[in-house]
């Protein structure tokens, strides 16, 4: 990022928000998603869903760079997850497609090919019923769109093949702040 903004994502960039919206936190990907199309940037394409389904592997196969963005259970731990995902070994079922990494395998065999891809994990620190988010996931979902910005303007120069970065009031621009709360 460069003074708040967030580049051009240029390329083809996918990133998947899921969960579970009506078990408060678990939600917490699927509402980062929808935050992230928000800041409608060219070449770059935001799902939130339920669940990853195999559906999902063609999007994932056309995409230069994909960031799969979801919860994980906090035990007293409020840091946002950022790990480099590789496709798993094995191509599972046609059924629900269980991990992100199933899902790039998916990919690969059937239409050849699988983006570099970034799983996000957002803390979770209430999984009952309901359609919020706690406080540990509202502060852990606002840290979540900065790692995302920064790893779309990072990987964004690898799926442009140059500078991706913007410093004109372009489509890219997004101010931290601007419209976050009513998104999450």
């Amino acid at each position: 990022m460069r003074d708040g903004r967030l580049p051009t994502a240029g390329g083809r960039v996918l990133v998947i928000g899921y969960g579970n919206t009506l078990r408060t936190d678990d939600g917490v990907g699927r509402r980062v998603a929808m935050a992230v199309a928000s800041w409608e940037l060219p070449g770059m394409r935001s799902i939130a869903v339920h669940q990853l389904t195999p559906e999902l592997a063609e999007p994932l196969a056309n995409a230069e760079l994909a960031i799969f963005v979801d919860a994980r259970f906090a035990d007293g731990e409020e840091t946002v997850e950022v790990h480099r995902l590789e496709p798993s070994a094995s191509r599972g079922g046609l059924g629900h497609v269980s991990d992100p990494r199933s899902l790039l395998a998916l990919a690969r065999a059937i239409y050849g090919g699988s983006p570099r891809t970034w799983l996000v994990m957002v803390p979770a620190a209430d999984l009952s019923l309901g359609e919020g988010l706690s406080s540990t996931a509202a502060r852990g979902a606002e840290v979540a769109l900065a790692r995302i910005a920064t790893l779309i303007e990072a990987e964004g120069h690898r799926c442009l093949g140059s500078d991706s970065g913007s410093s004109d009031d372009g489509p890219g621009r997004f101010q931290y702040g601007q419209s976050l709360a009513g998104s999450l």
